[in-house]
């Protein structure tokens, strides 16, 4: 199980937060949680309601009506955003708890806003608050809690993804670039920490880009350079000396750009099929079917398949369809043979039979679940392909021209343009599979000329009032992602691209020969054989001790450590860490980190963990969200410029445009005390835990989760055109971001965003 698994994003995360919690408790009392929406969800992903239960007296919801409990210590693990700062004073206000002990997401740089109403005189500067938090503000700290771990191996940014492409890539957000590019940063760094490392950073970028979010990768890089800046200022035994024992981990960045056919082409495992064309997990990501229980009837039942508990989902979801269907057969099998004296035998003739017996063994209710939910799963998805044609047809002609046109069998298919035609003429093909087909085919052949998407939009069954809207918003916004699919003429030169993908044709099925870009990226970059002009490293590179015997470099090794390098600033670190406090199986074992910027496919996060055990490293993937290759095709449409923000269903526009600031009135309202409740004394300073973390003045308390930051080289020449977008263009000039002592006045001048991103 994943939780069991040390090297487990959500193991990692968990002791974070253990060993967080155990501090504050430590000094005894009773304590309340209180959490927001984001907390809350994270919390949950990692601990059972009843194990936190057992920790803490109560959980609440910040901005939730909460009775007066003088008796309990507040523990704010909370975003402090205005409005949640605003609800802490109104705890203060109406003296609902007997003090706090504030556990703060870090500020990052640019939340100036909410740093300074921190700061300001009605929060730590108010003598009230600071009562409140220890009598000095000491029993307030920051800390990691800005990703969320989906699986052992994936993290998103936030508990509800939502697809990013506009964000990135629709001129229309460019308001919400940067403050996604923070989010980002946020998460990625939330993982890097907790994991105790420092890594090298690397990004994408293409020598050939004319895009204009080419510079994506790159800021993100930047942001996370900056942000891990100001957590080793403020945390001089940061990295622990343990994690300079080991090779340097690697954190790749790349976005969406880097592979267009990965999230276009049906991936054939169990979890991949289960994602992409069951309709209740497509849309809802629950799954509801129908199962026989001991008594005979049908009982309603629904799952959202993202139990990390779930130890037959997690041995299936990466094999092949066919391969899980023959899995759990055999799990079935096992289950009745291993326990003849509770099932009846007799009931089993037929493989179709076997759901009757589990439905009837008496006991291991949990293992009969899962093997009746998988098992029912698994047949629904062979019969909707079967009647989709997907593995029959369109998987075959997929292969092919990522194969450049190659056959499973070796030979050059000559004809695929008329394979197409028939695959769209087709009835029993989705509409959304043949829009697939077409721009992979248009990506297969550098591109189309417009008049031949138009013919073959008619083949696709749409009205024709809707054909020249297909071809200018679907497939000509591909050029918004670095590859210009729509020509003008037959005559113009066809779209040279670098594809990363690689094609196999040994010991696997004719429908997953295709080996997504990031697998082949991620094992170069693990053998230090990455090209340095695709992804340069960002700041610092490798020097001889980072490498492991046996590997190579493009260029040749730093032979001095910079003073920048954290084996030098941190060689004298205490060994024990408030960091991280997850044990490891292998203290040696390489960390490699990846971001993909715009979503990533399930073929990409099976790729990690494959690479994972092939390599003996420990891989972790990060992205906005997971995309399916609907989600894909929505994209598309919606990073067109008819495309408002206000049209999309984007979380982080309400953010950036109507921030919630006031707390609400209820919390300022004063309830009639219970008629019995615990003594409680007037004082608010108990002894705080004795950690660095909560023995700081309010300012470098305030300096802690936002730090003064020494300026990032520059960036590379830019090679982006004119009416290139502020925020993608490159930063011309140095500042600094200190904000304690003679740098507060600056404060008010213009926002610095603009000298950033001239």
């Amino acid at each position: 199980m994943s939780l069991d698994d040390p090297s487990s994003l959500l193991a990692i995360q968990k002791a974070y937060f253990a060993q967080r919690l155990k501090e504050i408790t430590s000094i005894g009392g009773l304590f309340a949680l209180v959490l927001d929406k984001q907390t809350e969800a994270l919390l949950l992903r990692l601990f059972s309601k009843d194990a936190l239960l057992r920790i803490v007296t109560t959980i609440d919801q910040i901005d939730a009506p909460r009775k007066l409990q003088s008796f309990l210590q507040a523990i704010y693990l909370v975003d402090p955003s205005v409005y949640n700062l605003n609800c802490i004073l109104a705890d203060v206000k109406v003296n609902r708890y007997k003090m706090g002990h504030g556990l703060f997401i870090p500020f990052s740089q640019w939340e100036t806003e909410s740093l300074r109403y921190f700061q300001s005189a009605k929060f730590m500067g108010n003598p009230e608050v600071m009562s409140y938090f220890g009598g000095d503000g000491s029993t307030a700290c920051f800390v990691q809690a800005s990703m969320y771990p989906l699986e052992s191996k994936v993290f998103l940014t936030n508990n509800v993804p939502y697809n990013s492409m506009p964000v990135y890539f629709n001129d229309n957000c460019s308001e919400m670039v940067l403050p996604q590019i923070r989010k980002a940063a946020k998460a990625i760094v939330n993982a890097i920490i907790v994991a105790e490392e420092y890594p090298l950073i690397r990004f994408y970028a293409s020598p050939k880009a004319t895009h204009q979010a080419a510079r994506l990768p790159e800021l993100i890089a930047d942001e996370v350079q900056r942000q891990l800046d100001d957590y080793l200022r403020a945390n001089t035994d940061y990295p622990p000396k343990a994690t300079l024992e080991k090779p340097r981990a690697i954190l790749l960045v790349t976005d969406r750009s880097m592979d267009l056919f990965a999230p276009l082409l049906h991936e054939f495992s169990y979890q991949a099929m289960a994602m992409d064309i069951v309709e209740s997990l497509e849309r809802e990501c629950v799954y509801r079917y129908e199962a026989e229980n001991e008594k005979g009837e049908q009982q309603e039942m629904k799952s959202d398949l993202d139990a990390e508990d779930d130890d037959l989902w997690i041995s299936l979801r990466h094999s092949h369809i066919i391969e899980a269907s023959e899995l759990i057969i055999n799990r079935i099998n096992d289950l009745i043979k291993n326990n003849p004296m509770m099932v009846d035998r007799s009931k089993a003739k037929t493989s179709s039979d076997l759901m009757y017996v589990v439905a009837h063994l008496h006991g291991f209710d949990e293992e009969r679940r899962q093997v009746t939910l998988h098992k029912t799963l698994i047949d629904e998805i062979l019969d909707i392909n079967a009647s989709r044609k997907l593995a029959e047809f369109a998987a075959d002609f997929e292969q092919t021209c990522c194969a450049e046109g190659t056959s499973f069998e070796g030979i050059h298919n000559k004809k695929l343009h008329e394979d197409l035609i028939v695959l769209l003429a087709r009835e029993d093909l989705h509409v959304n599979d043949k829009m697939r087909l077409v721009l992979i085919y248009g990506l297969y052949r550098g591109g189309l000329a417009e008049s031949d998407f138009v013919k073959l939009a008619k083949f696709i069954g749409v009205k024709n009032t809707q054909i020249v809207s297909l071809v200018s918003r679907c497939f000509y916004n591909l050029h918004k992602l670095d590859f210009p699919i729509v020509k003008k003429s037959v005559k113009d030169k066809k779209v040279e691209r670098q594809f990363f993908h690689t094609i196999n044709n040994e010991g696997t099925y004719n429908t997953s020969r295709f080996a997504p870009g990031l697998k082949r990226v991620l094992y170069n970059a693990a053998k230090y054989e990455l090209d340095e002009d695709w992804f340069p490293y960002f700041r610092d590179k490798p020097i001889a001790e980072d490498v492991p015997k046996g590997n190579g470099l493009n260029s040749g090794l730093d032979k001095t450590s910079s003073v920048r390098n954290p084996r030098v600033k941190a060689s004298w670190a205490p060994s024990g860490s408030r960091h991280g406090a997850t044990p490891r199986n292998n203290k040696n074992k390489q960390r490699i980190f990846c971001y993909v910027a715009g979503g990533v496919t399930y073929s990409e996060m099976r790729s990690v963990y494959e690479l994972s055990q092939a390599l003996d490293k420990d891989i972790y993937l990060g992205s906005e969200s997971v995309l399916k290759p609907r989600d894909f095709l929505i994209g598309l449409q919606n990073i067109d410029g008819v495309k408002q923000p206000e049209q999309l269903d984007i979380p982080l526009y309400d953010e950036v445009t109507r921030p919630r600031t006031r707390a609400p009135s209820y919390l300022f309202d004063v309830p009639k005390p219970p008629s019995q409740q615990p003594s409680s004394t007037s004082s608010r300073t108990p002894s705080a835990p004795s950690t660095q973390s909560m023995k700081q003045s309010p300012q470098q308390l305030a300096q802690s989760g936002f730090g003064s930051s020494s300026p990032n080289p520059e960036l590379p020449p830019d090679t982006i055109g004119a009416n290139t977008p502020s925020h993608y263009q490159k930063r011309t000039s140095q500042y600094s971001t200190d904000l304690s002592g003679e740098n507060r006045a600056k404060e008010k001048k213009p926002s610095r965003l603009k000298r950033l991103f001239k």
